[in-house]
């Protein structure tokens, strides 16, 4: 039964990674399959981090915890629509030949996985009745799922990246923004 919950949750946790990474492969086209893998790999590390730190919390400090749930809901939104505005910018200059398509850098990755493993951290908030090893079985599982799930979505949006050229930046900025508004009405 717990291989079947932390898959299921694995699972659900992925979908946001995948749609993520489609994002970043219509933005950057041009990176390769290593560079995917290092990007999953980051995505997978941060959401089994993000759960055991929520689990930790929630076993040490019980007291109004429930709260910051609430707080990351909009947090995340705010980042993703942040994400999203300056991806449209940057493809509406690119589109009008202004600028050339800047490549994403590092911190902008990792701000990404951060903000996509909030989940991750609120789900491990909402495990203080499992023991640590049951908490620890479902990061592996969330890493050994977000991997391909990544990698994948990654291929596909660099596929379309590839088709649509100047306006993938426009396109990755919309899919940014309807991440935010899926993680709004996704908390009601």
């Amino acid at each position: 039964m717990a291989l079947l919950n932390g898959f299921l949750l694995a699972i659900g946790l992925a979908f946001e990674s995948f749609v993520v990474a489609m994002a970043n492969g219509l933005h950057n086209a041009n990176f390769g399959v290593k560079k995917a893998v290092r990007i999953a790999l980051l995505f997978a590390v941060c959401h089994a981090v993000a759960l055991m730190i929520g689990y930790l919390l929630i076993k040490t400090v019980a007291q109004g915890i429930q709260k910051i749930d609430g707080w990351l809901t909009w947090i995340a939104a705010a980042v993703l629509v942040s994400l999203g505005i300056k991806m449209i910018a940057e493809g509406v200059q690119c589109a009008r030949g202004k600028i050339e398509k800047p490549a994403r850098t590092t911190t902008e990755f990792v701000v990404q996985s951060i903000v996509a493993s909030f989940d991750a951290f609120a789900s491990g908030l909402t495990m203080s009745s499992y023991g640590v090893w049951f908490v620890l079985l479902t990061a592996a599982i969330i890493c050994a799922v977000i991997m391909p799930f990544y990698i994948i979505g990654f291929m596909v949006g660099k596929k379309c990246g590839t088709k649509f050229g100047k306006y993938s930046a426009l396109l990755g900025g919309l899919v940014f923004i309807g991440l935010a508004a899926e993680v709004i009405f996704g908390a009601f």
